[in-house]
């Protein structure tokens, strides 16, 4: 009975026949839980507790992000030239360090706002490095051809930890303060660096390979997507969704405290009605991906989707409505951003690997303090609800320039690719 629903399982996500990739899903996905619980504490902790500036919120969103834009870009070369094992444990263990601390803080009440902001700069200078060295370690825990799945459940696991992780924060931070919340992430990276511990992995002879300068290594990766636009599409894209999308994430405090009147509750809820429906996503993916032959409809789909639903959203009278349109928007967003890394991630050569995860996070990440430092003069001017609609035609006028301007070589190209 058992070895029969591993097969389902298996049939239906392959990647989890992988133990090593298990062991990563599991640990992971632990520990995304807490770090979701310290984000939400965080936003809670700069607005309402620590300041009523509202545009502190991206302000500080975009301390965090900035960093990705200064090394992410090198740190690519560097993730195709070392362990990445190792690497990815150390810096499981700089994260736990940075969220005990800001525990210790707050818990004795020592914490200021210039804390936040060393915290956010340092934990997003980690970030530039950790995200490509996470992103081509998950690829060596799988077969190729699982490599949608793994891709796919990466997004559900992420997408889970939001829709568990912000209802927590905000039913412990009522019920018990935010220090908790920071402590709960601190404990949660010993799951992930237990996993890795746990892992095994073939012995390989050491091979010695003369590497290029970075600067060098760095040019050939852009040089191999310049012959080859597809790819500057599909990243286009991802920028896109990123960079509109993300304003309307940063000021979710506002909409709880000041629209909704529903507090720390109402804002983990709104956070989890989007994990929610990116989890769907996340579960469905691989199967709507192997059905789908014209990839490019799922994209077209996707960002029609994430239009209407933050249109609604920024206009929602009821609270209801709101959880329903984030819940919808985090499907269409996830299916979106799935199938743009599939098909960058399973078509790209093993040596650009690092290098062309690097350029994918500078772009994901890299649009994410932009779209912060957006949403905090938008918010000032114009409110929470027209900031969010401004976004929404912004999403709608980008992409189709991008989709129209570059239609025929997008679908055909993408079909040449799968």
């Amino acid at each position: 009975m058992l070895h029969k629903v591993k097969e389902q399982i298996g049939s239906f996500l392959p990647a989890l026949r992988s133990k090593n990739y298990r062991l990563f899903f599991v640990g992971q996905g632990i520990s995304l839980v807490g770090s979701w619980m310290q984000m939400i504490a965080e936003q809670w902790l700069v607005y309402p507790i620590l300041t009523t500036n509202k545009s502190l919120l991206g302000i500080i969103g975009a301390v965090g992000m900035l960093p990705m834009l200064v090394f992410v870009l090198f740190a690519g070369v560097l993730v195709d030239r070392v362990n990445k094992r190792n690497v990815f444990l150390l810096f499981q263990y700089v994260y736990m360090a940075i969220a005990l601390v800001l525990f210790f803080l707050i818990a004795t009440h020592q914490i200021q706002l210039w804390h936040i902001f060393v915290a956010a700069l340092v934990s997003g200078t980690i970030l530039a490095f950790e995200s490509p060295t996470r992103m081509t370690f998950v690829m060596d825990l799988v077969e190729k051809k699982d490599l949608p799945s793994a891709l796919a459940l990466n997004q559900a696991m992420f997408n889970s930890a939001r829709a568990i992780g912000p209802a927590l924060a905000g039913f412990t931070i009522a019920a018990i303060g935010i220090a908790p919340a920071y402590l709960a992430n601190g404990l949660s990276f010993f799951a992930v660096i237990a996993s890795i511990y746990m892992m095994r992995f073939p012995k390989m002879e050491k091979v010695i390979v003369q590497h290029q300068p970075i600067i060098r290594g760095l040019k050939e990766g852009f040089q191999f997507i310049g012959d080859h636009k597809i790819y500057i599409a599909l990243l286009g894209i991802v920028g896109i969704l990123t960079f509109f999308s993300w304003p309307i994430a940063t000021i979710l405090p506002v909409f709880a405290h000041d629209i909704y009147k529903t507090g720390e509750v109402g804002f983990g809820l709104l956070q989890s009605a989007f994990g929610i429906g990116a989890v769907f996503a996340g579960l469905s993916f691989h199967t709507l991906y192997a059905k789908v032959t014209k990839k490019y409809l799922l994209i077209y789909i996707g960002m029609a989707v994430t239009v209407v639903m933050f249109s609604i959203f920024a206009w929602a009278p009821w609270f209801w409505l709101a959880l329903v349109t984030q819940m919808i928007g985090g499907w269409a967003i996830s299916t979106t951003y799935a199938t743009t890394n599939t098909l960058i991630i399973t078509t790209i050569p093993n040596e650009f690997r690092g290098r062309m995860m690097s350029i994918y996070m500078f772009v994901f990440m890299g649009g994410m303090p932009f779209g912060a430092l957006l949403s905090s003069g938008l918010v000032s001017l114009y409110g929470p609800r027209l900031t969010v609609f401004l976004c929404a035609m912004a999403t709608l006028v980008a992409g189709l320039t991008l989709i129209l301007s570059m239609r025929e070589k997008l679908q055909s190209k993408i079909m040449t690719m799968v």
